[in-house]
């Protein structure tokens, strides 16, 4: 989502450049308004789809959910037949299913609740841009009479102002974006040798559960 640290970067430059004199103030608060709304616009469909991957991903766990069904219907027709090394087989793959399932929801829960962050700071920042359309005038005016009584410097205007409530809101958006990223960078780095030391690890456990698991569904073709 790097479209809020470019909104940050949109923000700081205009407001830099609002400190030089021959910048025309109303212009380029103008011109903020309007880069801000292209950007929010863009953000809101980056969020949309993140929202469509975590609902695909929602949609590949329920898919893992039927397999790992469907696997323990193949381990009961194995048994049915006598082939007890087959239904063993189709045990450990039910499980595998079952896993990937849990990790896939996981996945689509984490994307979900960065997308619920993020939607709420882009309200706020949208009403702040709000804020700003409206006080444009008001503010380049402010602007320009401080620079023309060179008593106060721009700064001392644009201090408290929408362009200093932009700036904090976009700050703390770019720490957010920034921590997902470097979450994910993460992730992504050290995923497959957790997933492999976690695999041995579960590798241990499973067969003491397939072996349980089939004990029971002896049990329950027995009765």
């Amino acid at each position: 989502m790097g479209i809020f640290s470019r909104l940050n970067k949109v923000i700081k430059s205009n407001l830099n450049a609002l400190l030089d004199q021959a910048e025309d103030p109303d212009k380029l608060i103008g011109q903020t308004i309007q880069d801000m709304k292209s950007g929010l616009k863009k953000a809101r469909h980056e969020l949309v789809t993140t929202l469509g991957t975590a609902k695909r991903l929602d949609k590949k766990a329920t898919e893992l959910d039927e397999e790992a069904q469907g696997w323990e219907q193949k381990a009961v027709l194995a048994l049915e037949q006598g082939d007890e090394e087959l239904a063993r087989e189709a045990l450990r793959r039910k499980a595998r299913a079952t896993k990937e399932a849990a990790r896939t929801r996981a996945q689509s829960a984490a994307q979900n609740a960065s997308v619920e962050q993020m939607k709420d700071a882009l309200e706020r920042l949208e009403e702040k841009t709000d804020d700003l359309e409206a006080r444009q005038s008001t503010l380049a005016a402010q602007v320009r009479q401080a620079r023309d009584a060179s008593r106060a410097p721009a700064e001392a205007v644009l201090k408290d102002s929408a362009f200093d409530d932009l700036e904090r809101m976009a700050d703390n958006i770019d720490q957010l974006d920034a921590e997902i990223e470097a979450h994910d960078v993460l992730d992504d780095s050290k995923r497959a040798d957790l997933d492999a030391r976690f695999r041995e690890l579960e590798g241990q456990q499973d067969d003491e559960g397939i072996e349980d698991e089939l004990s029971a569904l002896k049990k329950k073709l027995g009765g």
